[in-house]
């Protein structure tokens, strides 16, 4: 999947990256990720607004970023528009996002903003109405993800189907994707059927070549006399 798109500076998270961008010392290079949906208001669609800039910087910037958020008031929730910044693992996502994600360089800022289909898929965790717009926009903008390529990227990203830590307090995305499926193809999906089963037999033929050959089962039970 190509992802060349051109930046809307004149947004309001343009504009307020941009200030972040002049508040960052100009004696190094800085990395950021954005993800959530200012990469959808850059790019596809000024007026899909939220009150937030989700973002990740290189973790050896990290705390440096934070702390020019605080000086700088831009990290300020009381702000119309206001940077969050989250750790990379926030952004839940597909494994592939890296490979299709854009990148610019401005100024000594490496801006990266992951591929549509990855930032929907973050989506998934908590599919909340503005969440299937994004879904809806990117669907009528670009064309995708048609319902087959969402089956095959959700493959691709099984282990986000893993059970939560108890002390995660996300959404139920196996649940969220059925959602997903009435809202926009209008059709049931079995998601261990459909996307968990065939994932996971995916990989175990992958890994065969290094799998025993022995039956150790047979020896078992041999063992034990059944």
């Amino acid at each position: 999947m190509s992802w060349p798109p051109s930046i809307n500076w004149q947004t309001p998270a343009g504009q307020t990256l941009l200030e972040l961008i002049e508040a960052l010392p100009k004696d190094r290079e800085w990395d950021l990720t954005l993800f959530g949906s200012s990469p959808l208001q850059l790019a596809i669609e000024p007026t899909f607004t939220s009150a937030d800039i989700d973002l990740f910087a290189a973790d050896e910037t990290q705390d440096e970023v934070e702390s020019i958020l605080a000086s700088s008031g831009l990290g300020d929730k009381s702000r119309g528009i206001y940077i969050q910044l989250c750790v990379e693992w926030n952004f839940r996502t597909s494994p592939r996002w890296r490979g299709r994600a854009f990148t610019s360089q401005i100024g000594n800022v490496r801006l990266t903003l992951p591929h549509p289909i990855d930032i929907l898929i973050a989506k998934l965790h908590r599919l909340e109405e503005k969440d299937l717009r994004a879904f809806r926009l990117v669907i009528e903008r670009m064309g995708l993800p048609t319902e087959d390529e969402m089956r095959r990227e959700l493959r691709a990203a099984v282990d986000l189907y893993r059970p939560n830590f108890d002390e995660e307090a996300i959404g139920d995305i196996t649940a969220n994707t059925r959602i997903l499926w009435q809202e926009l193809w209008g059709k049931e999906i079995d998601v261990r059927e459909e996307i968990i089963a065939p994932a996971l037999e995916a990989r175990r033929k992958g890994y065969e070549p290094d799998l025993p050959k022995r039956d150790y089962k047979a020896d078992l039970r041999e063992l034990s006399g059944d």
